[in-house]
């Protein structure tokens, strides 16, 4: 069974050759700003679990008493298994596997947490349009509703620029952009289409998510 994810399918759409990149197991190549948001996350998740209030977050009326204590937390893990447009969590011969995590969870009101740390921080509209959102409605089928906090990557700054909150309901609608999003990047899989990103079989691409280390270099 292959498994995937919201980053390994958009990397399918944006540049496919990355997708050999990954299957050969090399490493994207470490950059400063892939990790500037880990501090804001951790900031915002102790806020609205509960465990560490901060005041420049209390407009935030939300709580979530599940967050990500860890990366890949297994408390906010999804998977399921997807065969050419069926969701079908009992199957044991499905080919492909769906797995992600969730910045936060509420069970009890069926809302799940995305957090965005980025300069300038997302709008509600990116977010309506994101698909990573639409992917979680898929894999959270009795879920109702999705929270965006985004904030600046610089939690010095939050108190001229405070981390804004974005309520969007999860609809059939997501469910279904979802299923066709994941199986047009399968198609390109069972397809061997792998040259996506690439000029003359050559890597070109200055923000390449393996840098250095691409093969395609």
């Amino acid at each position: 069974m292959i498994q995937l994810s919201y980053s390994t399918i958009n990397m399918l759409y944006e540049a496919s050759h990355n997708w050999l990149n990954k299957q050969m197991g090399l490493k994207p190549e470490d950059h400063e700003y892939y990790h500037a948001g880990k501090k804001a996350h951790r900031i915002i998740q102790d806020h609205v679990s509960g465990k560490k209030p901060d005041e420049r977050l209390l407009h935030i009326q939300y709580t979530f008493p599940i967050v990500e204590e860890v990366d890949f937390d297994s408390r906010c893990k999804f998977n399921f298994n997807f065969h050419h447009g069926l969701l079908d969590p009992l199957a044991t011969k499905n080919k492909y596997n769906i797995i992600g995590f969730v910045d936060g969870l509420d069970p009890d009101n069926k809302t799940f947490l995305e957090i965005k740390s980025a300069d300038p921080v997302w709008s509600l509209a990116k977010f309506q349009r994101a698909m990573q959102r639409k992917l979680y409605a898929l894999a959270k089928p009795d879920f109702k509703e999705a929270i965006l906090i985004t904030c600046s990557k610089d939690p010095s700054r939050w108190t001229t620029e405070t981390p804004r909150v974005y309520s969007v309901p999860l609809t059939d609608q997501d469910r279904k952009e979802a299923s066709d999003w994941i199986l047009g990047g399968i198609k390109m899989i069972e397809a061997g289409q792998f040259d996506g990103g690439l000029e003359n079989g050559r890597c070109n691409d200055p923000r390449c998510y393996f840098g250095v280390n691409c093969q395609f270099k």
